[in-house]
């Protein structure tokens, strides 16, 4: 199997559901074939911040330190629910939608949760 690039995109409250579980996951499991790019967007943001519970979704965190596995959360996001950028998650880059739409043009393979 070729290495492709697979966007996992975080759109749902991490409180609401178990998508952002899923999609952790999810990207967890494609690392070891794939180059995976995850992206917080819209309410999946306050799944990004620092303080947020990750009870259920540490180990996720675990295994992608020292994986290349790119991080993004979505700047207009966390401005229209009121967090600073200093609010996320350290490995995690803050970008904007054009970035984000450039991200998704160039990945392969794309699923949101």
């Amino acid at each position: 199997m070729s290495e492709k690039t697979v966007m996992v995109v975080v759109k749902s409250k991490p409180y609401s559901s178990l998508n952002y579980y899923e999609a952790l996951r999810t990207a967890s499991g494609l690392l070891s074939q794939h180059r995976v790019i995850l992206v917080w967007m819209g309410d999946g943001v306050y799944a990004a911040l620092r303080n947020a519970d990750k009870t259920l979704t540490s180990q996720f965190f675990e295994i992608f330190q020292g994986m290349e596995i790119k991080l993004y959360v979505e700047e207009e996001a966390l401005k229209e629910r009121g967090f600073p950028e200093g609010d996320v998650i350290p490995d995690a880059e803050v970008v904007d939608r054009g970035k984000i739409s450039a991200l998704l043009l160039s990945a392969q393979a794309s699923m949101v949760f």
